[in-house]
């Protein structure tokens, strides 16, 4: 019998912590602009300006990779975060750009 109440309390806290995780993720980064066409990301410039991905870009983030893959593309939580060598480059997700940020469409240049 006390068999059965520890493996209810272990389901509980299981489906508790299912429900409370994603609140919680919502609560943490919530967005911060509508939802946009566009693809998932934007890339963050070193000046702090934000503009669409390149072809190319856009073809390296839709790759599946492993967690320990070192050559996984860095992914920032907020617009002011730094990247882990302290530049303000990076990519983003578009939702986390702040509403008074224009995210531009710019060519390569060259």
């Amino acid at each position: 019998m006390v068999f059965i109440y520890i493996i209810g309390t272990i389901a509980g806290l299981i489906i508790l912590l299912w429900i409370i995780a994603p609140v919680y993720t919502y609560l943490k980064w919530p967005p911060l602009r509508p939802k946009e066409k566009g693809f998932k990301y934007v890339h963050t410039d070193f000046d702090g300006s934000v503009r669409e991905l390149y072809p190319e870009e856009v073809e390296h983030l839709s790759q599946k990779y492993h967690g320990a893959d070192g050559g996984r593309p860095y992914i920032k939580d907020s617009y002011e975060q730094k990247t882990p060598d302290g530049k303000m480059s990076g990519y983003i997700l578009r939702r986390r750009v702040p509403k008074d940020i224009p995210i531009i469409k710019r060519d390569r240049g060259y």
